[in-house]
């Protein structure tokens, strides 16, 4: 009995000690996220999209956390964050430190209740991006001050804790005195006056007028001098000299510097940096200084890339050029987050640009776009799947017939343009089956795709469609779209079947619809052999308005050599207008539809 009793309390503990794991990670997770929502209000202005994205995700977080825990109460050491005796947060001692932000003020505990989103989360945020630990600013007195309900801190007096004073990082380690004497100047600064000293030999010369415009003129000159710029250029030629422990100080500033130039959306001196750090690397040909480099670029990556999402949002609007030049100097890791962001840019110019920047990327790492081929976010595959297409990525080509068949039909139709692009045979099983799609605009993708490919039974399995029972069900521009793709491949063979739907009768005496004989009329005119003259001539008096006015077309365009023909066959495909001369005629061609000539 005993021993049934310690088996049962020891699985008790080992389930309670599963759980509790589980649910430190979680809490370990929305203390992150705090840190970033803390980190982004202090890095980025006011107003920027990155600080509202940080603290969404800190409200999904403490969303999914109210759900398992009453509150987050968070122990505080002196570099350390321990929720029930786990440690979720740890970093070195430094002003910077998040924990040691309380601990030196003397906050003991730091508990987040339910409801802290409503309010007094984002300003719990602000209060804790203000204070400023170089200026040693009270951060108890602060939250003492605004006595939050849903924010509960703990503390002690720093005095009496255990009777030595809290430490504090060194900030000034090193340093020396840079100054003899600040008594005197933080007089000056609290009167607001200076103590007049005896004339000196230069007391009694006067400036005149153009020595005052001089000074005028240089300290606008001084004003305007692009500061960052400056220093950005004098920081590069530091990393330029040959000391690898100086190299690796530039790197360290550049991690703090490019996150705070990418909040002002400086891309000019960003791509500056990142440009002219790989030019310097390769330049040495050190594997120690381009692991520098590459690792910088690596960290930075992701966050430039997001950057992205931003351009022309709320008036942002950096230079194409430099936007354009900082892509393409990111690392592969950047490329699933340019792909989501660089077709919601407003800007066309801009979004060609970032394109064909984002395409140059990618020819150098191909593997990143053919993963993406299997996203499940249909969107990210099909603009893979364009990018494919663009690049001429022919590896990807068995991805691209697998991405066919997936279910939504914006990948489908993506996957079928970027196998007609590549032009090879290895898709033309999935454009033949593509015909058949249930989607329209798939459907015209896969037979404008068939045309550029030329598989062969093409022209077969187009006149089995276009013979087909349901051929009257498809709309005018499909229809136009399988007969003119027909008459280019099969030639002076399609005159046959072209011309029994245009003249041919129905075993019970009917024509076909007007609308379906008219474009097998322009079809025969993209033919422009003897045999089709004659099929249109049997149908230039035809009754039907829409046949009669296509006939009329078809005729005019043997006209034209061969190429010119060719080139009119490419027919835009919701243009349904391109059938007549006249768009009066259109109304008469939808009332012929369904006349009693229009039975199908």
């Amino acid at each position: 009995m005993t021993d049934q009793t310690s088996d049962t309390e020891s699985s008790s503990e080992f389930v309670d000690t599963a759980a509790d794991d589980e649910l430190a990670r979680l809490v370990e997770e929305t203390v992150n996220a705090l840190l970033k929502a803390v980190r982004s209000r202090q890095t980025y202005v006011a107003g920027n999209p990155l600080i509202e994205k940080f603290y969404s995700e800190l409200c999904v977080k403490l969303a999914a956390t109210w759900q398992e825990l009453p509150d987050v109460s968070l122990e505080i050491d002196e570099g350390r964050l321990l929720w029930r005796d786990r440690e979720v947060y740890s970093k070195p001692v430094a002003p910077d430190n998040f924990a040691f932000r309380f601990f030196k003020d003397g906050i003991r505990q730091l508990a987040l209740l339910p409801g802290v989103e409503e309010g007094e989360l984002a300003e719990f945020i602000e209060l804790f991006a203000r204070s400023r630990p170089a200026h040693d600013d009270d951060l108890l007195a602060t939250l003492w001050h605004r006595d939050f309900k849903a924010v509960r801190i703990d503390y002690v007096d720093i005095m009496e804790d255990d009777g030595s004073e809290v430490p504090r990082p060194d900030r000034n380690a090193g340093a020396g005195d840079t100054l003899e004497d600040m008594t005197e100047i933080e007089a000056v600064l609290e009167s607001g006056t200076v103590t007049e000293e005896a004339p000196d030999e230069f007391s009694d010369i006067a400036l005149g007028e153009p020595d005052l415009l001089y000074l005028k003129r240089e300290m606008e000159v001084e004003w305007a001098r692009p500061i960052v710029h400056d220093v950005t250029l004098a920081l590069l030629d530091q990393f330029e000299m040959r000391d690898q422990e100086r190299r690796r100080q530039v790197v360290d500033i550049l991690r703090e510097l490019l996150p705070r130039l990418l909040a002002e959306l400086d891309f000019s001196n960003v791509a500056l940096i990142v440009n002219e750090l790989q030019l310097l690397a390769n330049k040495t040909g050190e594997n120690e200084t381009q692991e520098l480099v590459t690792s910088l670029l690596r960290d930075m990556s992701e966050a430039m890339a997001e950057m992205v999402s931003v351009v022309d949002a709320e008036g942002l609007s950096p230079g194409t050029d430099e936007l354009a030049a900082l892509v393409g100097a990111l690392q592969a890791e950047a490329i699933p987050t340019l792909v989501r962001a660089i077709p919601a840019v407003p800007n066309r110019q801009t979004r060609d640009r970032l394109a064909e920047a984002l395409d140059r990327l990618v020819e150098s790492n191909p593997g990143y776009v053919v993963d993406l081929l299997s996203a499940e976010d249909p969107m990210l595959a099909a603009e893979a799947a364009r990018i494919v297409g663009r690049i001429g990525l022919h590896e990807a080509e068995p991805y691209l017939v697998e991405l066919s068949n997936r279910p939504e039909d914006v990948t489908r139709q993506a996957a079928i343009e970027a196998l007609a692009i590549l032009g090879s045979s290895v898709g033309a099983e999935a454009l033949s089956t593509a015909l058949s799609d249930p989607g329209r605009d798939i459907r015209i993708a896969a037979v404008k795709s068939i045309v550029a490919v030329r598989p062969e039974g093409a022209s077969a399995l187009l006149a089995e469609i276009i013979g087909g029972s349901d051929s009257a069900d498809r709309d005018q521009g499909e229809q136009m779209a399988f007969m003119r793709a027909y008459a280019v491949l099969a030639g002076d063979e399609a005159v046959p079947l072209l011309a029994k739907v245009l003249n041919g009768r129905r075993w019970w005496g009917g024509r076909r619809a007007p609308v379906t004989r008219a474009c097998a009329a322009r079809a025969l005119g993209v033919v422009g052999s003897p045999t089709a003259r004659s099929a249109l001539e049997k149908a230039a008096s035809d009754k039907a308005a829409p046949v009669k006015s296509a006939v009329r077309v078809a005729l005019k365009s043997f006209n034209n050599d061969s190429d010119e023909r060719l080139e009119a066959a490419v027919l835009p495909e919701d243009d349904e207008r391109a059938l007549v001369d006249d768009p009066l005629d259109l109304d008469i061609e939808i009332e012929d539809t369904t006349g009693k000539e229009g039975s199908s």
